[in-house]
C-alpha cells in the first residue's frame, strides 16, 4: 500500500508527490539529488533530507532497503524523475518524485535550510 494515496504512477514505474504530501512526514525517506552546492543556494533545501548526488543515485550508491518509501527531489523536479525511474528499474517499490521540486516547493512557501541540516 502507497503511503502517499492517490498519487499518481507514471509511464515510469515512479509515483508522483506534492508538496503537501511530504510536508511533515517522518515515514518517508527524502533524498535531494542537487549537487552540494545547490543546497546552500537561494531555494535551500528541505530540513533533514539526505543528500545524494544524481551521480551517485545513478551509479547505483543508495544503500536503502528495496522497500524503503523514497521521495526524491532536485531542483525542477526533472534529474529527480531521472533517479526515481532508475530506482524503480533497480526493484525499489515505492519511490516518488517532487513534482516541481524545490522551485515548487518554495513557490508554496514551505519552510526550507539554508545552512546544513542534511544526512
Amino acid at each position: 500500500m502507497q503511503r502517499i494515496a492517490d498519487a499518481p504512477r507514471t509511464a515510469h514505474g515512479y509515483l508522483e508527490a506534492r508538496p503537501g504530501d511530504i510536508a511533515g512526514r517522518e515515514d518517508l525517506v527524502v533524498i535531494d539529488v542537487r549537487e552540494l552546492s545547490e543546497l546552500t543556494d537561494e531555494l535551500g533545501h528541505i530540513h533533514g533530507v539526505r543528500h545524494v548526488p544524481m551521480a551517485q543515485v545513478l551509479a547505483n550508491a543508495i544503500e536503502l532497503p528495496e522497500e524503503t518509501p523514497v521521495v526524491l527531489v532536485c531542483r525542477s523536479g526533472r534529474r529527480s524523475a531521472t533517479c526515481a525511474a532508475h530506482l524503480v528499474s533497480r526493484g525499489f517499490s515505492e519511490v516518488y518524485n517532487l513534482v516541481g521540486g524545490m522551485v515548487r516547493w518554495r513557490a508554496e512557501e514551505r519552510p526550507v535550510a539554508r545552512t546544513p541540516t542534511w544526512k
